[in-house]
């Protein structure tokens, strides 16, 4: 047996002998909250966090008594609770808790993130869901899924016992899902027939329309990845009988979220995002939207996180070299791993015939403030800074210590650092 299939093997061992006792224990501690609750799940590698939040601000304007659990903690109503640091779907205990707190406020309806590492894990064992949805799948978590065969299969437990299934086509997942036989499937698709089809889709600078059958969708929102998260939510609305209406209305000035394509203000006319993009297939689409929809040289700021997936910083090197102009490798959660190596790894997928015809360029710069004050030195007027992989976050992992973060406020210490020394370093 290889150490790979060693590691899944006292992984199962694990969830069956630790955590599936645990979650049921807790269930039974909190008398199945979840019970007396409407369950919407949403899986997938990239677009979880701004589908649920999306959802959550539907079912808040529909006037449905709505609590939500993501990457970027819990809402009951319009309250955030958090559910600790790096944490997507929190363990069975918190999540119980959760669902008592919210059944006590008298929420009806619940949305949450349910990760492969959940599902694994039975985080959401006595979880019966009405909605079941997944965004996409992609390269993500194979340290602990070995390949994407066994991720999605993971993912596709998920869609077993759930009332509406809501799948999209387009996405590797389909046939192995639908393979499964789960009841009642509905489809989205921004590329074939499907139940939801996206049609007619158009981006411009300052807003992304399209149609969904015979709905027209218009959104601030301009990002072409937008087209399935918004799919897949009108898909999940009409089950939940929310007027089109109102979803027309939600989605004209897209929900805000911290650290999700959040643009922080400033006056050298330069655009600064922060974005919590951090896997291949995430990045990818958020630099062709950039790409599409500005005009001067678009600056990534991004590392990898230590301790996990290796396979994937090659993959990042490649992407970033060809959908940007500048390239900013920096640290990320570094854990207990050397930035040097994991930058070192990030750099070998470069593409370096682009670096020799001038039409890529990157810098080393481990330090991630150093990062962002140098991306603000070499950029001007016009030019786009998208900061990458940390998002929401409010530290920065280093060996065992956390330390306070931003990228927000990095911006803005650049903003400052700039003007202290006349855009020079």
């Amino acid at each position: 047996m290889t150490p790979s299939l060693t590691k899944i093997y006292i992984q199962k061992l694990k969830n069956t002998l630790w955590h599936l006792p645990k979650s049921i224990f807790y269930n039974f501690y909190f008398r199945f909250p979840s019970k007396r609750l409407t369950l919407i799940a949403v899986t997938g590698t990239d677009g979880k966090t701004t589908t649920v939040n999306l959802l959550h601000e539907l079912l808040l304007q529909s006037g449905v008594m709505v609590g939500s659990i993501s990457t970027l903690g819990a809402k009951i109503g319009e309250k955030n609770v958090s559910v600790g640091l790096h944490t997507t779907s929190p363990d069975s205990k918190v999540v119980q808790k959760i669902f008592k707190n919210m059944v006590d406020q008298g929420v009806t309806h619940a949305v949450v993130e349910v990760t492969a590492h959940a599902i694994d894990q039975y985080r959401f064992w006595g979880c019966h869901f009405e909605v079941a949805l997944i965004t996409n799948t992609s390269h993500e978590h194979l340290d602990d899924f070995l390949d994407m065969p066994r991720y999605i299969n993971t993912k596709a437990k998920l869609f077993i016992h759930a009332n509406h299934n809501i799948l999209n086509k387009d996405d590797q997942s389909y046939p192995i899902i639908t393979a499964l036989s789960p009841k009642n499937i509905i489809t989205y698709s921004a590329k074939e027939k499907a139940n939801y089809q996206a049609t007619d889709i158009q981006l411009t600078p300052t807003k992304l329309t399209f149609n969904i059958n015979k709905t027209k969708i218009s959104t601030d929102s301009n990002y072409l990845y937008q087209v399935s998260n918004i799919l897949a939510a009108f898909a999940t609305s009409q089950v939940l009988n929310i007027s089109p209406g109102i979803f027309k209305k939600v989605v004209r000035q897209f929900p805000p979220m911290q650290g999700r394509r959040e643009e922080v203000k400033n006056d050298l006319g330069i655009r600064c995002i922060v974005d919590f993009a951090h896997t291949p297939a995430a990045i990818e689409s958020t630099l062709k939207t950039i790409s599409a929809t500005s005009k001067g040289k678009n600056i990534i700021i991004f590392g990898a996180t230590g301790g996990r997936d290796k396979s994937k910083r090659p993959i990042m090197g490649r992407i970033v070299s060809e959908f940007s102009d500048v390239a900013i490798i920096t640290s990320d959660d570094t854990r207990h791993e050397k930035i040097e190596k994991i930058n070192e790894q990030i750099i070998g997928g470069i593409d370096q015939s682009r670096v020799k015809s001038k039409k890529f360029s990157y810098y080393n710069i481990p330090g991630r403030q150093d990062a962002f004050n140098y991306a603000l030195k070499i950029a001007q007027s016009g030019d786009t800074i998208i900061a990458c992989g940390k998002g929401h976050e409010t530290t920065i992992l280093h060996g065992n210590t956390e330390y306070p973060w931003s990228e927000s406020e990095a911006f803005r210490t650049a903003f400052r650092y700039r003007n202290q020394n006349n855009g020079t370093i």
